[in-house]
């Protein structure tokens, strides 16, 4: 019979071991402020919690990979309400997806330190709702009870407002400075097309199909997807990553720098030259009037002293070699990940970051110099397939370390 201690180690053969040795990986590409052990820990826990999801990675580990990488580059811990992995099957083959939550989303808005609030909510055929672009800072909206003073004014005589079916949902952040974004206003219509783009549309366990409302509010039905579809329209309309923070600070400091007074001149020299500077203030001034004297550049003469204390003129610098631009490198690189079927932005960047040979996490190809771009463009296009790439970094093809940034 099979102990239990072997059956954890047969299991832990599989995608959890896959998983952890690509531990340097993930914490390349995650903030500093989610551990990286605590990622693989709740990514782990979500595998052992479902047989089916486990099967899944066993049988197509590529896409575990694949879906972390995603999670870590948005900081979000796998398998929570910030972002869901799940199992499907494409083309006959189970694989492993994930996709954000409305949780997760939100999390992103105040994370950039520039949100103060976000407000998400359905509307109903029964509510009151006003807004007119251009003549309304932000929406007016109402539930369809009276206003009044008790609890059943607001929610009913029995809790129910009856506000009606679900008509539309809305979606607007307030910014730290008091202002308020441009919001985000879908129609039934919206959401039903974003429903019908969801690969999970159909699945019992959908929250697409989850009654939000309970059974007796069938009106209510993925009320949840039509926040988190309003939130995702948003975004473009609100900062979302660390990099508006990072600006941000960049911006002050800066600015600071500007500010401050100049720092005086360092003295370098001993106290001598101010002797020299007395003499030859006193021998200026012990000149008679009239036509000025010859100048002397001997070194006995106070003029000679002071011509010896002239700085040399240093060398012209030497003409800096020259670089494909920056834009060009960017480019290359976005065109290989193209070809090699990285579309993700984020995986993007976490793979770019460890092709770079560095050790954290980057926000744009811009944080990488030209040399690393190079680099990193050089690497791809030796590339014919995705697995390639895993291949470098794990053969140790590409420079590791904070050394390749020298």
């Amino acid at each position: 019979m099979t102990t239990v201690s072997q059956a954890v180690e047969k299991r832990q053969e599989g995608p959890v071991t896959i998983m952890w040795s690509r531990r340097a990986h993930f914490a390349a590409v995650l903030p500093a402020s989610v551990d990286v052990e605590a990622f693989l820990g709740t990514a782990a826990g979500a595998l052992y919690g479902n047989r089916d999801l486990m099967d899944a990675a066993r049988s197509n580990p590529d896409s575990l990979i694949v879906v972390l990488m995603r999670c870590a580059a948005l900081g979000h811990l796998p398998g929570t309400d910030e972002f869901y992995i799940y199992n499907r099957k494409r083309k006959g083959r189970p694989e492993v997806a994930g996709t954000e939550g409305y949780r997760g989303i939100i999390e992103r808005m105040y994370r950039s330190g520039a949100v103060a609030k976000v407000v998400v909510r359905e509307v109903c055929a029964r509510d009151y709702f006003r807004y007119s672009e251009g003549d309304d800072e932000r929406p007016a909206h109402r539930f369809a009870a009276r206003e009044g003073t008790t609890g059943a004014d607001f929610f009913g005589d029995k809790g129910s407002a009856g506000r009606g079916p679900m008509v539309g949902v809305y979606a607007i952040a307030q910014l730290t400075t008091g202002a308020w974004s441009r919001p985000a206003i879908l129609t039934r219509d919206d959401v039903m097309a974003a429903k019908e783009s969801s690969d999970a549309r159909d699945s019992e366990f959908s929250p697409w199909n989850r009654m939000d409302g309970g059974k007796d509010h069938p009106e209510f039905q993925g009320r949840s997807m039509w926040w988190k579809t309003a939130a995702r329209r948003l975004e473009p309309w609100v900062p979302t990553s660390r990099e508006y923070r990072r600006e941000q600070l960049a911006a002050s400091a800066r600015a600071t720098a500007l500010a401050a007074p100049p720092a005086p001149p360092a003295v370098t020299a001993a106290p001598a030259p101010d002797i020299v500077d007395a003499e030859i203030v006193e021998e200026t001034a012990a000149e008679p009037p009239g036509p000025s004297r010859p100048a002397s550049t001997s070194p006995g003469t106070a003029r000679g002293r002071q011509a010896q204390r002239q700085p040399q003129s240093s060398p012209a610098p030497a003409a800096a070699s020259q670089e494909p631009p920056a834009a060009d490198l960017a480019g290359q690189v976005s065109d290989h990940f193209t070809r090699l079927g990285v579309t993700d932005e984020g995986e993007r960047l976490g793979w770019a970051a460890q092709l770079a040979g560095l050790a954290h996490a980057i926000d744009g190809l811009g944080d990488l110099d030209a040399a690393q771009q190079q680099a990193v463009a050089d690497a791809l296009s030796r590339c014919q397939a995705f697995g390639d790439v895993v291949s470098l970094i794990e053969d140790g093809s590409v420079t590791t370390g904070e050394g390749a940034a020298q």
